[in-house]
C-alpha cells in the first residue's frame, strides 16, 4: 500500500488504529520558524506483522524548486519505505546506553521501556543545534468532532526567571490557558501558552492553524502532561496537552497533502 493513495491526513485517518504519523519540521535559517516538510509514519499491517516506517514529502514541499532535501531522502517524489526507522530519525533516539537515559525518559513521562518510536513522538527528535524536529499529528473524531494534540512548548528559554520558576512547580493534569498574541512581531498567528499573567512558552508554528481551529471552535482544555525543573533542558521543559473540538481538521487541506 503506498501512501500515494491516501495523501491527506483524512484517508490517512483510516488507518489510525494500526498506524502513527509524525510531522517532520524543520527550522528556516532567515527567521528560524519550523514548517513543516514531510510525514513520517509507522504502520501495522493487518496481519500484526512487524511495522513499516515511511518517509514522505509534503506536495507543496516537493513542488518548490528552491527546497533542499533533507540527507537521506534526496528525491522530494518518491514514497520511502523501510523495515526499520531510517537512520536519519534513529538517530535522535537518545541510546540505550546513556547513564542518564532514566531521567531523559522519566522527563518526557514515559516508561523505562518505551521502543524509539515511543521515544521520537514524545521528544520531537530534537537535537541541540539541528534544525529538525518531529511533532506528533493530533488526532480527529470525526463524528463527535474531537480531537486531542500533544507537544512540547516552543520557546520557553525565553521565558522570564520567574516563569521558568513557576514551570517548575506545575504539576500534571494542571489546566493552563491559550492566548493568541496578534501583536508578536515574528509571527501574528502566534500563540502564547500562559497561566494566569504569567508566558510560559508558545505553540510550535506548525500547529498553529490547528490549534486556532480548536480555540475557534468553542471550550477546549490545555493540561499539563509534564513540567520538568529548571536544570532539565528547555525543550523538554513542559510537556501539554490540548482537548477540544473542530469543525474542520486543518490537515485535511490541500497544503497538507503529501506527494
Amino acid at each position: 500500500m503506498l501512501y500515494s493513495d491516501l495523501t491527506p491526513a483524512s484517508a490517512f485517518a483510516e488507518l489510525e488504529m494500526r498506524a502513527s504519523r509524525l510531522i517532520v519540521t524543520r527550522r528556516s535559517a532567515a527567521d528560524r520558524t519550523y514548517r513543516a516538510i514531510g510525514y513520517l509514519d509507522k504502520v501495522i499491517g493487518d496481519d500484526d506483522t512487524a511495522p513499516t516506517f515511511d518517509f514522505t514529502y509534503l506536495r507543496r514541499v516537493a513542488m518548490d524548486e528552491t527546497f533542499v532535501p533533507i540527507v537521506g531522502f534526496r528525491d522530494v517524489w518518491r514514497h520511502y519505505s523501510s523495515s526499520r526507522l531510517f537512520p536519519s530519525f534513529a538517530d535522535r533516539v537518545m541510546s540505550a546506553k546513556r547513564p542518564d537515559r532514566p531521567q531523559y525518559l522519566a522527563a518526557l513521562s514515559l516508561e523505562s521501556d518505551a521502543d524509539a518510536w515511543e521515544i521520537l513522538t514524545a521528544s520531537g527528535g530534537y537535537r541541540e543545534g539541528d534544525p529538525i524536529e518531529l511533532v506528533s499529528l493530533p488526532s480527529y473524531e470525526r463524528e463527535a468532532r474531537v480531537t486531542t494534540a500533544h507537544f512540547l512548548a516552543h520557546a520557553v528559554r525565553y521565558c522570564a526567571d520567574d516563569a521558568s520558576a513557576h514551570i517548575s512547580k506545575l504539576k500534571s493534569g494542571d489546566e493552563l490557558t491559550l492566548r493568541p498574541d496578534p501583536s508578536n512581531p515574528k509571527d501574528p498567528r502566534a500563540i502564547e501558552i500562559a497561566d494566569g499573567d504569567l508566558g510560559l512558552g508558545f505553540v510550535p508554528s506548525p500547529l498553529l492553524d490547528y490549534v486556532h481551529s480548536v480555540i475557534d471552535g468553542g471550550p477546549h482544555r490545555l493540561s499539563v502532561v509534564r513540567a520538568n525543573p529548571a536544570e532539565t533542558h528547555p525543550h523538554l521543559r513542559l510537556l501539554l496537552r490540548l482537548d477540544g473540538r473542530c469543525d474542520e481538521f486543518v490537515f485535511d487541506r490541500p497544503e497538507w497533502c503529501s506527494a
